[in-house]
């Protein structure tokens, strides 16, 4: 798991990663910002700088893109910087040429309001299937995909990584970076959404890996109202000390947050309501080295 630079942002978005990420390097509280962009002239409420930096809302009318502008100096960041990953933001999210950025990574189209993964540790120590279920909701008319992304180990080939739609979508195009360790795939819906339609469908990520599994962890591109993560050890295989670990862009290391003990059925789960950090995830250890 890489934590991408403020530059890097700059360079390929998301819109409200580089967003946070530029206020944080200058120390800024939202609070504070707000009133340097009144001196300036600029009305922005604490609300929809939050909004913003979250993810949940985008600068799009003339008022709000004067705002960016402005926001661009305060936050001595390139000019047009923060205003070119507004305007690359195109319908689709798969560009024709890809300089070191996988397909959909920058769309804003879809905002998931739940998801739920159920990992499948087996007895080899290989989290190699992942249950997904998602529910979606249409931020305009006409979103008709999702972009499943996803990141796999060293012992993994970016072929051998599937994602198996399950209900109500089926797969469209893929693409793999080696280099970067990241698949993603389309998965389409059954119809275009209307603005505001929400969509419930479900996939499986096949993920041959031959490495020890210690943790899995949901991305989160912009804010998430619900997850849900479980975890299930086959019994030939139990860890120790599993555990909730949180982590942004910024941060070079995961926090840890909860402490978890495994139930009846050898299973872990978490649920994190509202979601604003870029991971969440459980962690484990294992007692002693694999035999496999």
């Amino acid at each position: 798991m890489t934590t991408p630079s403020l530059e890097a942002l700059l360079q390929v978005g998301p819109f409200h990663s580089a967003l946070r990420a530029a206020i944080r390097r200058r120390g800024l509280t939202l609070e504070r910002l707000r009133l340097r962009l009144a001196q300036q002239d600029v009305a922005v409420a604490l609300s929809t700088l939050s909004d913003w930096q979250q993810g949940r809302v985008r600068p799009i009318s003339p008022k709000s893109l004067r705002a960016v502008a402005v926001l661009e100096e305060l936050l001595e960041v390139p000019s047009r910087s923060l205003l070119t990953l507004l305007e690359h933001t195109g319908p689709s999210g798969w560009p024709d040429v890809v300089p070191g950025m996988m397909p959909g990574f920058n769309t804003n189209d879809l905002e998931v309001v739940s998801r739920h993964d159920r990992v499948f540790v087996d007895a080899a120590r290989h989290a190699s299937r992942v249950e997904s279920r998602m529910v979606v909701r249409a931020r305009q008319d006409g979103v008709d995909r999702f972009y499943a992304h996803f990141f796999y180990d060293d012992s993994v080939q970016a072929a051998d990584v599937r994602h198996e739609p399950i209900r109500n979508c089926r797969l469209g195009r893929s693409a793999r970076n080696d280099a970067e360790q990241v698949t993603v795939d389309e998965l389409l819906f059954d119809k275009p959404l209307a603005s505001g339609e929400t969509w419930v469908f479900e996939f499986v990520i096949h993920d041959p890996t031959q490495l020890d599994t210690f943790e899995y962890a949901a991305g989160v591109r912009c804010f998430l109202a619900q997850s849900l993560i479980e975890v299930h050890f086959d019994p030939a295989a139990l860890p120790s000390d599993p555990h909730v670990y949180l982590q942004d862009w910024q941060e070079p290391e995961p926090h840890r947050t909860i402490d978890l003990e495994l139930d009846h059925t050898n299973s872990v789960h978490h649920f994190e309501a509202n979601v604003s950090v870029n991971w969440v995830g459980i962690r484990w250890k294992w007692a002693e080295p694999s035999e496999f």
